[in-house]
C-alpha cells in the first residue's frame, strides 16, 4: 500500500509477513519506534519544509501491521513509527507546537493499539482470510485519519491552548485505558 500525504502527518500501513527479525525495505533503519520514554524533541524533525505548505510543522507518522499464520495462528505486529526525513518544523522554539505535534504521534499508537486489541481478539483469525485483514486494516486507517483530522481541527493545528489541553489528556487516558496492547 502507499503512503497518504495528509497535512501535519503521512500516515501508512504496509502489508507483509512477519519478518525474520530483518528491517522491512523502507526507511525503517531512520524510523522511531513510539515509546512513551522517548518523546520527539526538534531534532528529531530532519526533513525540509515545503515551501507551499503554510504551517509550522509536518509529523510523518506511520503504523504498520504485518501478519502471518503460523501453526494455524495469526500472528501480528502493529507498530506506530516516526519518520525524521519526511518531518519538518520552521520554527524550533515552541514547546506548545511540539506538543501538539508528539499528540500526532501518540494518536498514531492510539489507533495502532486498538487495531491490536481488535486482531487479538479475532477467533480463527488464519481462516478468516486476507480480506478480512484488510477490511479491519482499512477501518483502523479510517478511523485514525479522521480522528487526526478531527484533533487539527478542533485545536485548530494546536492554536486552541485550551482544546489542545483537552485532546491530551483525552489521548492519555485512551492510551492507558489500552496499556494492555501497548
Amino acid at each position: 500500500m502507499s503512503l497518504s500525504f495528509i497535512p501535519l502527518w503521512i500516515c501508512a500501513l504496509f502489508f507483509a509477513s512477519l519478518p525474520d527479525n530483518s528491517p522491512a525495505p523502507s526507511t525503517r533503519a531512520t524510523e522511531i519506534p513510539w515509546s512513551m520514554q522517548k518523546r520527539l524533541s526538534w531534532n528529531d524533525f530532519a526533513g525540509n519544509p515545503s515551501e507551499d505548505n503554510p504551517h509550522h510543522a509536518l509529523t510523518s507518522t506511520n503504523m504498520e501491521m504485518k501478519v502471518k499464520c503460523e501453526n494455524n495462528q495469526l500472528k501480528f505486529k502493529v507498530e506506530a513509527v516516526f519518520n525524521p526525513k519526511e518531518s519538518w518544523t520552521r520554527n524550533k522554539s515552541s514547546e506548545l507546537l511540539l506538543a501538539h505535534e508528539q499528540l500526532h504521534f501518540d494518536l498514531t499508537e492510539l489507533h495502532a493499539r486498538q487495531l491490536r486489541k481488535r486482531l487479538s481478539q479475532l477467533t480463527n483469525g488464519c481462516t478468516r482470510g486476507a480480506a478480512d485483514m484488510n477490511k479491519y486494516a482499512s477501518e483502523a486507517f479510517d478511523n485514525w485519519h479522521k480522528e487526526q483530522d478531527l484533533y487539527d481541527m478542533e485545536s485548530r493545528h494546536g492554536l486552541d491552548k485550551e482544546q489542545q489541553l483537552e485532546w491530551m489528556a483525552y489521548v492519555e487516558t485512551r492510551l492507558k485505558e489500552l496499556e494492555n496492547f501497548k
